[in-house]
């Protein structure tokens, strides 16, 4: 036995911890010198120790292959990767799984790419997913049902959207391998069908990781040159293959490149029951690059054939006019008019004598209709000359004028006679009239007429006219024979009556 003292459990300190570095870890009781055994470590110690191996012997970032199992869905997707022999968790946070080309689905076989993690809390050992990739047929077959109906939903496959392949194209693109067999089968045909079409190869990869870049920017380099290169149409195509082989012309990128070329594309991949997203961009499909070239290149003999056809149908149709034409003149020879033209001309002579004739009696009748229309306008314009007019409209002033003379004169003799009878009765009502009958009138100073004694008080002054003179007197109060004393100078002054108008001595005040 070593010197080490057996473990008496009096001797443990209760509340001392140790931390990674000696100090005491949470929820560990160590003897009460603080000291741990020799060799013993802590759990914390062992996390950290676990987590270092981790990281010096797994590379940063792995990519393993397993089947999903214990999907856990929440804000992160939670499950395990499996296979014959072992089970490792994995999760893949939401940032990342919101950028996954697939989602983890039970029972899926994947390929994960990530790094690996040890959460000291919990124990565990972790794969943090940065990628999943399907794995297999099936996942690459769901995949491509994916892409084709998220393209038909953006409107890429729509018929109406394809263009019209040229009818006799001048140079056609080919883009494929240079070493593959199908480029051999586009150059055969083209020539045995056409040989005045140019061919332009253009050599991609089409197979691998850097296809689908290369394919892609040989169709957008091709369609940015078509017009400087005088290409009429593109071709993209390759042998038959797997579905992996072929997986390059589903990539987005090709079917973009495609979508947006400047002439039509003719796309032929694999054999004839492969189908590719690119084929389904592509303005035409063709399942064998033969059958493309075919679709492309008119056939030089079968273009003879329809030449003879057409010469034979333009031989005919002038054969067949010429013939029409022979027996129409046949039938206009004859008309009357071709075998005797004096005698037609005689009766068109007779007719135009005629129409002349009839011609020149029309004519003098509507010389003398002219003539007496215009008998009759220089009578109506005889009427309303302006001489005349003038003279008939003096006449009427004149006349107009005599009467409102005459009508002056009686109106005026009539208000002289009327002016005189008044005057005459308002003579004899006059006031001058009135006091020459002995009456007087009596006024104030300012000429108002008194016609009540109560209009004045004692002391005033008051005037009354005679016939001849004016006689001014004072106004004495009741039982009084000396006139009332002037008014003192502090008595209110007497009420203020409208002034009335200077009086008239004509009227002396009473009207």
């Amino acid at each position: 036995m070593s010197g080490r003292l057996p473990f008496d459990p009096g001797r443990i300190k209760r509340g001392k911890r140790a931390g990674p570095g000696g100090e005491t870890p949470p929820g560990l009781v160590v003897p009460g010198d603080g000291a741990l055994p020799e060799g013993v470590l802590t759990i914390t110690q062992l996390a950290v120790r676990i987590d270092a191996a981790l990281k010096s012997g797994v590379p940063g970032r792995v990519r393993v292959v397993g089947e999903v199992s214990n999907v856990s869905s929440r804000t992160h997707w939670y499950f395990s990767l499996k296979d014959e022999g072992a089970v490792v968790s994995a999760v893949a946070f939401a940032s990342t799984a919101r950028k996954l080309r697939v989602l983890p689905t039970q029972g899926e076989r994947v390929i994960a790419t990530g790094r690996l993690d040890y959460y000291a809390p919990g124990g565990r050992v972790s794969l943090i997913i940065d990628e999943l990739e399907p794995l297999g047929q099936g996942a690459l077959e769901r995949e491509l049902k994916a892409r084709v109906e998220m393209l038909r939903e953006r409107g890429w496959l729509d018929p109406e959207t394809k263009r019209p392949l040229p009818a006799f194209p001048r140079t056609i693109a080919v883009v494929t391998s240079k070493d593959g067999a199908a480029v051999q089968d586009v150059i055969d045909t083209a020539r045995r069908r056409c040989p005045a079409v140019a061919l332009l190869i253009v050599d991609v990869r089409v197979q691998g990781e850097r296809a689908a870049p290369d394919v892609s920017e040989a169709v957008r380099l091709l369609s940015a040159t078509a017009h400087r290169l005088g290409i009429d149409a593109i071709l993209v195509t390759r042998g038959g293959g797997s579905l992996e082989d072929l997986w390059a012309f589903n990539e987005i990128t090709v079917a973009e490149a495609i979508r947006n070329t400047a002439v039509p594309v003719v796309a032929a991949i694999g054999h004839e029951t492969d189908t590719t997203i690119a084929e389904l961009v592509a303005d035409h499909r063709a399942a064998t690059p033969t059958q493309a070239v075919m679709a492309l290149i008119p056939d030089a003999g079968a273009l003879q054939e329809q030449l003879d056809a057409l010469a034979r149908r333009v031989s005919t149709a002038a054969r067949q006019h010429a013939i029409a034409e022979r027996k129409r003149l046949s039938m206009l020879a004859g008309r009357p008019a071709f075998r005797d033209p004096a005698r037609v001309l005689d009766a068109h002579r007779d007719r135009l004598g005629s129409l002349t004739r009839q011609l020149a009696a029309g004519a003098r009748t509507a010389a003398m209709q002219a003539e007496r229309r215009l008998h009759r306008a220089a009578a109506r314009l005889e009427r309303h000359r302006p001489g005349v007019i003038q003279a008939r409209r003096e006449e009427a002033l004149r006349a107009l004028e005599d009467r409102l003379d005459r009508a002056v004169r009686t109106r005026a003799r009539a208000a002289a006679d009327t002016l005189d009878a008044l005057h005459r009765e308002l003579h004899a009502v006059g006031p001058l009239q009135v006091l020459a009958r002995g009456f007087s009138v009596t006024t104030t100073p300012d000429g108002r007429l008194l016609r009540a004694a109560g209009e004045v008080t004692a002391g005033d002054e008051i005037l009354t006219r005679l016939q001849s003179g004016t006689i001014r007197s004072g106004v004495l109060g009741p039982g009084d024979t000396t006139p009332a004393p002037p008014r003192p100078a502090d008595r209110p002054p007497p009420r203020r009556r409208r002034k009335a108008p200077p009086p008239d001595d004509r009227q002396m005040g009473l009207f």
